[in-house]
């Protein structure tokens, strides 16, 4: 951490001057303050069919942020900053200083740039503001969740197309249920698009994502041939607003998605939407429906009132053994209490229902209650 400022400090002091550039720092630091109550529905975790707890940390999305701008030229660098006890022993939550978001821009014409680094993807269209979970934003839960891969992305006008790092099974992991053994390369990046059409009060933006790696047959493989893997998602998001009233939403249904780790699947396993392999060279695909309805009211300058609903169903009926359907549902009901310019309260009440998982067992559901505090500089 200190190398890096010291680094950005020299980079500032011996910058032409001709290049004009522009650079400016902001930070945002945020602790969770939460209690929640889990009844295991037909299951026993720790022996135990409820338990309850608290959930009290600093969020491991806390942020340091530097941005610089040129004539052409702008440039994003985020770090995410990690928890602690108050000491230097871990928490167990994201306790490095890690890379959020990394990127500069090219613009060669007045509707046209070139992106290199990592952002968040096309896919990605953040509208919920769940603050739970280190403000999981029901992401993978009826929000579609891309997170910020690398890759080079073309933006024109609305429309954005991104050539991103593939995202599949690492080293012998295949990423393919009842696979072991195979060798999974891939070919080419993975693809997103996106176009956000704006209008005066609304706006709405449709998305498509694409895959495809092959796992290779191996002598240390149970595969009978090559297997072609490939995943993909089309969705929809929109945000209306009518005066202090704000209604957002968003759809997507897709294929394979846990095949793609990138693709963020929230509280249910990246197997429970991962592709299951059937007669030794063949694949039983999954398929997923996400969606989710967001709607807000900002009461004063110094209150917001915001609900969540968020839906998935990854169904692997017809997969072979147990892989029947896996959904779930969440719902919540918040506030952002502005205390201070920059500071700000955020209560929030919230309930999931975890249903069956792909073997036909109750997992229970879970509430919590509770607050996240943050100071924006």
């Amino acid at each position: 951490m200190k190398k890096l400022i010291t680094v950005i400090t020299v980079l500032v002091m011996v910058a032409p001057a001709a290049m004009a550039q522009e650079w400016s720092f902001s930070g945002s630091q945020r602790f969770a303050t939460w209690y929640h109550y889990f009844d295991y529905g037909d299951r026993k975790v720790n022996g135990q069919h409820n338990d309850d707890d608290i959930d009290w940390y600093f969020q491991g999305n806390s942020r340091l942020e530097a941005k610089v701008k040129t004539d052409k030229v702008t440039g994003h660098i985020e770090l995410s900053l990690g928890g602690s006890t108050g000491n230097e022993s871990s928490d167990g939550r994201d306790n490095d200083v890690r890379t959020r978001r990394a990127y500069g821009v090219w613009r060669f014409t007045e509707n046209a740039w070139l992106k290199v680094g990592k952002d968040y993807s096309p896919v990605t269209e953040l509208i919920s503001s769940q603050w739970f979970d280190s403000d999981a934003s029901l992401f993978g839960i009826g929000e579609f969740y891309g997170k910020r891969p690398g890759g080079l992305t073309i933006g024109i006008g609305g429309l954005e197309l991104a050539f991103l790092t593939p995202s599949y099974g690492g080293g012998s992991d295949s990423g393919v249920n009842g696979v072991s053994g195979g060798d999974p390369d891939a070919y080419l990046p993975r693809l997103e698009a996106s176009y956000k059409l704006l209008f005066e009060s609304w706006f709405i933006k449709p998305s498509a994502g694409f895959q495809w790696y092959r796992v290779e047959e191996t002598d240390l493989s149970n595969l009978t041939g090559d297997l072609d893997v490939y995943s993909w998602v089309l969705g929809i998001a929109t945000r209306w607003n009518i005066g202090p009233f704000f209604l957002g939403g968003q759809v997507s249904y897709g294929m394979n998605e846990g095949n793609v780790r990138s693709w963020y699947t929230g509280w249910n396993p990246p197997a429970a939407s991962s592709a299951y392999l059937k007669n030794g060279n063949d694949l039983a695909n999954v398929y997923t429906l996400q969606a989710e309805i967001i709607p807000s009211l900002i009461v004063t300058h110094y209150l917001t009132l915001e609900a969540g609903l968020g839906y998935r169903l990854d169904n692997a009926d017809g997969a072979p053994g147990p892989s029947q359907q896996d959904g779930l549902w969440v719902v919540y009901l918040n506030a952002l209490i502005t205390m201070a310019p920059g500071v700000y309260l955020c209560p929030e009440v919230g309930y999931y229902e975890l249903m069956d998982d792909r073997a036909g067992i109750e997992q229970g559901s879970f509430w919590y209650a509770g607050a996240k505090w943050q100071v924006d500089f």
